[in-house]
């Protein structure tokens, strides 16, 4: 290939151009690889040096907290999801007896409220309408 004159040919500097790129390339790429490593590297020192591994830790103990507290909440009755009692558990049991009482006492003034209204309409005097109307503020 030498032509004797130590002058290059097309041929040759084809072939030399070729070698010199790809030795570049794989040059390229593992400077690339040596970056990307050194960038990990100093991405986890900086994320322990600020701090971010503990928060990660932390975030990861508190989502497990969560989930046992969202299974203890669904175990005494309340829905997940929503504020919706679950059937037959302790919460609807509890809910349903504390209603009953609050139902009775809504059905007891509600029979009052006519019972008053026509004892005010059949009153002779003042002092009769007027005390039923005390009657009323002292239920």
């Amino acid at each position: 290939m030498n032509n004797g004159n130590g002058k290059i040919n097309n041929l040759q500097r084809k072939m030399f151009s070729k070698i010199a790129v790809d030795l570049l390339d794989k040059k390229i790429q593992q400077a690339r690889d040596e970056s990307g490593q050194l960038t990990a590297q100093i991405r986890q020192q900086v994320r322990e040096e600020l701090g971010v591994v503990a928060m990660d830790m932390e975030i990861e103990e508190m989502e497990k907290r969560i989930k046992i507290l969202e299974r203890k909440r669904e175990e005494i009755g309340f829905d997940k999801y929503q504020d919706r009692l679950l059937p037959g558990s302790q919460a609807k049991t509890l809910v349903d007896r504390r209603t009953e009482t609050a139902c009775d006492k809504v059905r007891e003034l509600e029979g009052k409220k006519t019972d008053v209204a026509s004892g005010i309409w059949a009153s002779a005097t003042l002092e009769q309408a007027l005390s039923i109307l005390n009657s009323v503020k002292t239920l």
